[in-house]
């Protein structure tokens, strides 16, 4: 059977336009060869099992343009590297009163990226704490009225494309997919 893997679409809200609504995109999906394709919030989060996920990504976004006016970029990952980074439990002993969110950051695309963690933004709010397989893990923290932006700062950084989604979100997609919380 093949891997399970995730699919993190950039800028996507699910029946919002340009997005297309849940059905859609599983539909897309599964057209372009996914099995057990589920989507995860509204977020643009997929779990889907294909012998090759980047391929049926990519064979599906002809579909998602033609039939929503959806073209921004679909990240994959395996979902066994995303619990297998929770397992280290990388945010532990890093957060203090000014942590807003934990996040995953996926990213691909343009240069390297150009800093080692423990890394801090200019603005001093977002921490790159540490990076694996096109993964940033960071801390983002309130500034003024807002927060810290780690899919910004990724891709000032390398150029190339990136979305974010926190680490709540990340634990519920693993129990969603079956696999035991982390500790």
């Amino acid at each position: 059977m093949p891997e399970l893997s995730a699919v993190f679409y950039r800028n996507m809200n699910l029946g919002q336009p340009p997005s297309p609504d849940r059905a859609g995109l599983e539909g897309s999906l599964v057209e372009a060869g996914g099995v057990d394709v589920r989507s995860f919030q509204t977020n643009g989060t997929v779990l889907l099992r294909a012998d090759d996920p980047v391929a049926v990504v990519a064979a599906a976004a002809p579909a998602l343009t033609a039939r929503w006016g959806y073209s921004d970029a679909g990240l994959v990952r395996p979902v066994a590297l995303l619990a297998e980074i929770l397992r280290t439990d990388p945010f532990d002993g890093l957060r203090d009163e000014r942590t807003y969110r934990e996040t995953f950051t996926f990213y691909e695309g343009g240069d390297a990226l150009p800093v080692t963690p423990p890394w801090t933004s200019e603005r001093d709010d977002v921490d790159l704490v540490a990076l694996r397989d096109g993964v940033a893990l960071g801390i983002i923290r309130r500034r003024g009225s807002g927060v810290g932006s780690p899919t910004s700062q990724i891709e000032q950084l390398t150029g190339g494309v990136a979305t974010t989604r926190t680490l709540g979100t990340i634990q519920r997609l693993l129990r969603a997919a079956g696999m035991a919380q982390p500790t």
